[in-house]
């Protein structure tokens, strides 16, 4: 994800920065855009003179910074370009995080909304972009397909590993148990869906990999279990 700031909003902050260090050391040589502990220090200048400023008119100086940083996190988002596979959260679903795995494009190439598949839900979440935020890094998994990074790549490994366990010689598939454990915590930390729900999503993957469409689906003796043992 990138965030693209427009060259107006950039203009105008910096012609505020400027006038007020004019006024701050006036017929001094300016500093700004060569020393950024400079900068720093002017704009933390301007803002204490702002909340005197505040302060001597009655406006509420920390209700203007909470609109302020609101309005900058809603312009950011609405500026900021996501692409497939991307991890995302959705603070308007819980602050579940997902992975982008395509778009709706509308009137311009601009205005987007993001299909977002959540692990272990089954319907895919379409949301604009000023609705998303950064998710957090997936946790790093050991496997032994590899370490997994990615949300989709560990339902894969999910899948993938628990389709081995019945052909597997009993000795061995503690390790693929464990595995199975491991990616399913971490896809529940990671995406806030419990568990519970996880496996319940996941299941019917497991069990349309295992017999692909058309394919006829044997038919248990009658009172047999066939509960998944993740």
């Amino acid at each position: 994800m990138t965030h693209h700031v427009p060259t107006g909003q950039l203009a105008r902050a910096a012609k505020a920065l400027q006038g007020y260090e004019h006024a701050a050391f006036p017929g001094k040589p300016t500093l700004l855009g060569r020393d950024q502990l400079y900068a720093s220090a002017l704009m933390a200048a301007l803002i204490c003179d702002l909340e005197h400023y505040a302060g001597r008119y009655g406006i509420s100086f920390s209700s203007v910074i909470n609109t302020g940083r609101s309005v900058h996190a809603d312009e950011a988002a609405e500026q900021s370009f996501y692409g497939i596979g991307d991890h995302v959260r959705l603070p308007h679903h819980g602050n579940r995080c997902g992975t982008i795995i395509g778009w709706i494009t509308t009137d311009t190439a601009n205005d987007r909304t993001f299909l977002v598949a959540v692990p272990g839900v089954p319907n895919v979440y379409d949301e604009p972009a000023a609705r998303l935020a950064p998710a957090p890094p997936f946790p790093a998994t050991s496997t032994k397909l590899g370490i997994v990074t990615r949300a989709l790549q560990a339902e894969s490994a999910y899948i993938d590993l628990a389709l081995r366990i019945p052909g597997t010689p009993l000795p061995a598939q503690g390790v693929l148990r464990q595995d199975c454990q491991r990616l399913l915590a971490a896809l529940s930390t990671w995406s806030g869906v419990p568990a519970p729900e996880l496996l319940k999503g996941l299941n019917p993957k497991i069990t349309n990999a295992a017999h692909p469409p058309n394919t006829a689906l044997p038919r248990p003796p009658h009172g047999e279990d066939h509960t998944e043992p993740f």
